[in-house]
């Protein structure tokens, strides 16, 4: 028997499936056997995978259990077979020469470690990195990737200790799944990895990120017009938080999402994403209803287009000059800046590089980023002037949620890292239906976190 068993979760993505499992092949035959559970696809992923590789275990499961089950079924698997390594990989990631045997030796080396993952780049833009693990917050409810947009040439080659590392490439071992367990089931998709991770933190083993290794995902993209991932978001993340109170106290948790659906409300509504708010909406009513698992009720609507309108009409064809300085002055952690300011650098190529132009003082932004960043975009230029004349002023700020004082500056756009926009006037009847969706989410909240833990 080899050392480890590569999990790979597959559902009806026939034309990424192939290359995940041939990565394996390639870069580690002699040291890993592949299980291939597919989630009951409807495309040629089966047929596919039994005439290209015959000789490797695949476990067709009669129904979709999602990523969560799809896992958990492969853990038990591999963990039952006497496997001593077990690491997980998305049907559309792949891993690359030393990945996997780089995590086997961190692993024997440490017996504290419990968990490592590789630095996840992108499979598009190897060089650019998706995360490093990720970290999860009590004070506003979130994770927080490590490193995310940067170059991966530039980035700390030191252990990141973090809370979890994302399941599209991750490696554990056998007696770990043994006293934790697998996945959670009952998540179907998101925040499962991060149950699972905080789960094994919690049995006394360490989770860490190795960025000396790395493995590439594609991720995005696929039904990126479909909302039901917000509603698995929501849902789980409500989940995810009741299941661990002794590291994040329920009032403490519930006032931290109750100001995360604030800011998405207000600006969902305000910025013509009204078809994101159904699915937040069933979300919400999911989990305080205690129904959990595949979402089994009518289809969301699709992604429309109603921020792009609101986008191009309140930040016009023209030349800009990015104002940071509300972002400097904040109390966002360095590297939270730096990483916020460099995925905004790179958002700004959303804008047709014909009519759109941004420019930034270098002496405005952290040295890091201008390292960091792989590749500045066509819209964006640095210079060494703050201003530069004919520019309109595009003010950045942290989160608008948060200026509540700030008054609008004539001749200035306001904006903040997320491209959120207020528009010049808001009704009081509009103003009256965000206040009153928000005052029920809050109420909805505060009777799910009074329930027993699940």
């Amino acid at each position: 028997m080899k050392p480890i068993c590569v999990v790979i979760c597959n559902f009806n993505k026939q034309d990424f499936v192939l290359g995940a499992i041939a990565s394996v092949q390639q870069t580690a035959a002699d040291i890993a056997d592949i299980l291939v559970v597919d989630n009951a696809s409807t495309d040629q992923s089966v047929a596919l995978i039994q005439a290209q590789f015959p000789g490797i275990r695949l476990d067709v499961l009669p129904v979709n259990i999602g990523g969560s089950g799809g896992f958990a079924h492969g853990m038990r698997a591999a963990q039952q077979a006497g496997y001593r390594y077990i690491a997980l990989l998305d049907n559309d990631a792949v891993v690359l020469p030393g990945t996997l045997a780089g995590m086997m030796s961190r692993l024997e080396q440490n017996a504290e470690i419990g968990v490592v993952g590789p630095a996840m780049c992108k499979m598009d833009m190897p060089e650019m990195v998706q995360e490093v693990g990720a970290n999860v917050l009590s004070e506003d409810g979130a994770f927080h990737l490590n490193f995310p947009s940067e170059r991966y040439s530039a980035i700390p080659a030191e252990l990141v200790e973090c809370d979890y590392v994302p399941a599209c490439c991750l490696m554990t071992t056998g007696p770990v799944v043994a006293q934790v367990g697998g996945f959670d089931e009952h998540f179907f998709l998101y925040w499962d990895d991060i149950d699972w991770c905080v789960r094994v933190k919690d049995a006394g083993w360490r989770v860490v990120a190795d960025p000396q290794v790395c493995a590439l995902h594609k991720g995005g993209g696929v039904n990126a017009t479909n909302t039901i991932p917000r509603y698995y978001y929501w849902r789980n993340k409500l989940r995810f938080f009741r299941k661990h109170p002794q590291r994040y106290p329920a009032e403490e948790i519930c006032a931290a999402i109750t100001r995360d659906l604030a800011r998405s409300v207000t600006f969902q509504r305000l910025n013509g994403m009204d078809e994101l708010l159904v699915a937040l909406r069933q979300g919400i009513h999911d989990a305080e209803a205690g129904i959990w698992g595949r979402y089994q009720g009518e289809a969301f609507p699709e992604r429309g287009n109603g921020k792009r309108q609101l986008l191009n009409s309140m930040i016009p064809p023209g030349h800009y000059q990015l104002d940071f300085s509300a972002v400097m002055n904040s109390q966002l952690s360095a590297s939270r800046k730096v990483n916020n300011l460099c995925r905004f650098i790179t958002s700004c190529s959303q804008f047709p590089a014909t009519t759109h132009s941004f420019r930034v003082a270098s002496t405005a932004l952290p040295p890091e980023v201008m390292t960091r960043v792989l590749a500045w975009p066509a819209q964006v230029s640095v210079g060494v002037e703050d201003a530069e004349r004919g520019a309109q002023r595009l003010i950045v700020v942290p989160h608008l949620f948060d200026e509540t004082e700030r008054k609008p500056v004539d001749g200035c756009v306001l904006t903040d890292l997320f491209w959120n926009l207020i528009p010049p006037s808001v009704s009081g009847l509009t103003s009256l239906q965000i206040a009153t969706e928000i005052a029920h989410l809050q109420q909805q909240l505060q009777r799910f976190f009074a329930l027993e833990s699940a």
